[in-house]
C-alpha cells in the first residue's frame, strides 16, 4: 500500500502505540485524524507527528462515539486507513471480574471498533485498510486477563470475518497482535490495585517498534502481524499442543488473594 497522501483515523492516539503510529504515519506523508479522551495529550501527539486533526472522544460512551463518527463523516469524502487501537485491561481471576469493569472493557475493546467500522466503512475506498490492534492474548489465553483476552479473541474473529466480507469491495483488514509493549497499559488498568506480573517482559517491545511493524504491514498488505515474531511459537503451540501449553501457562494464574 502506498501511504503518501492517504488519510488515517487513529483511535487511542493520546499515548503509547497510538501516538507512535501517528508519528510513523505522518513521517510517510499520511494525513491524520487523532482521537482519544485527553485533549492535552492529543495535542502533544499532533505536535510530535507534525500534523493532525484532533477529535476528543470517549469511546466507552455511545453518544461520544457517535459524535466522533459524525465529525469524521462530515469532514472528509474518504478515509483510507482506520487504526483501531484504543483499549484497556483489567487483572485478576476471571470469575471475580467486577461487572462494571467487564462492561467498560468490552465497550472499548470490542463494541467501539465494531461501531466505528459500521459507521465509517462506507467512506473507505478500494485499497483502504482497517487495522485492528489486538494482542497476543487474543491468540493465546493468559490467566488473570480473562475478560481482556476474551475481548481480543472476539476482535480477532471479527477481523477475520470482516476481511472475508469486504474482499469484493477491495477493503483490506490487518490484525495486529503484539506481545508486551512498553506503554502505560499497566498504569491504566481498571482496578489499578490488581497488577499483573511481568509476563514475557524479556520479549517486550517499544511502542515505536510496534508502530514500525504496523507500517510495514500496511506496506506489504499483511493479514496478521504478530510481534515480536517469537510469539508465533506460542501461537503454534496453542494450535498444535493446547493441553500442554495450558498446563504450563496455568502456573501463572492469579490466586484469590490478588483481589
Amino acid at each position: 500500500m502506498h501511504l503518501r497522501g492517504k488519510s488515517a483515523l487513529v483511535t487511542g492516539a493520546s499515548s503509547g502505540i497510538g501516538r507512535a503510529c501517528a508519528t510513523t504515519l505522518a513521517e510517510h506523508g499520511v494525513r491524520l485524524v487523532l482521537t482519544g479522551r485527553r485533549r492535552a495529550a492529543l495535542e502533544e501527539t499532533a505536535r510530535s507527528a507534525g500534523e493532525g486533526e484532533i477529535i476528543e472522544a470517549d469511546l466507552e460512551d455511545p453518544e461520544s462515539l457517535s459524535q466522533l463518527c459524525d465529525r469524521v463523516l462530515s469532514g472528509r469524502g474518504a478515509l483510507d486507513i482506520l487504526i483501531l487501537n484504543a483499549g484497556v485491561g483489567t487483572y485478576g481471576p476471571s470469575y471475580s471480574t467486577d461487572p462494571e469493569f467487564a462492561r467498560r472493557l468490552l465497550a472499548l475493546n470490542l463494541l467501539a471498533p465494531i461501531e466505528i467500522i459500521r459507521r465509517l466503512l462506507p467512506i473507505m475506498p478500494r485499497g483502504g485498510t482497517v487495522v485492528t490492534v489486538s494482542s497476543i492474548a487474543g491468540m493465546v489465553p493468559v490467566p488473570g486477563l480473562g475478560v481482556y483476552s476474551a475481548s481480543k479473541h472476539a476482535l480477532n474473529a471479527y477481523a477475520d470475518i470482516l476481511r472475508m466480507e469486504t474482499r469484493r469491495r477491495g477493503i483490506r483488514v490487518m490484525n495486529v497482535c503484539p506481545g508486551p509493549v512498553d506503554t502505560e497499559f499497566k498504569k491504566n488498568l481498571l482496578g489499578r490495585s490488581r497488577q499483573p506480573p511481568n509476563l514475557g517482559q524479556r520479549f517486550s517491545i517499544s511502542a515505536e517498534d510496534c508502530a514500525k511493524a504496523i507500517h510495514r504491514g500496511l506496506q506489504k498488505n499483511k493479514r496478521t502481524v504478530v510481534i515480536p515474531r517469537i510469539n508465533w511459537t506460542a501461537v503454534a503451540a496453542q494450535r498444535l499442543f493446547p493441553g500442554t501449553l495450558h498446563r504450563l501457562i496455568a502456573r501463572m494464574a492469579p490466586s484469590d488473594d490478588t483481589i
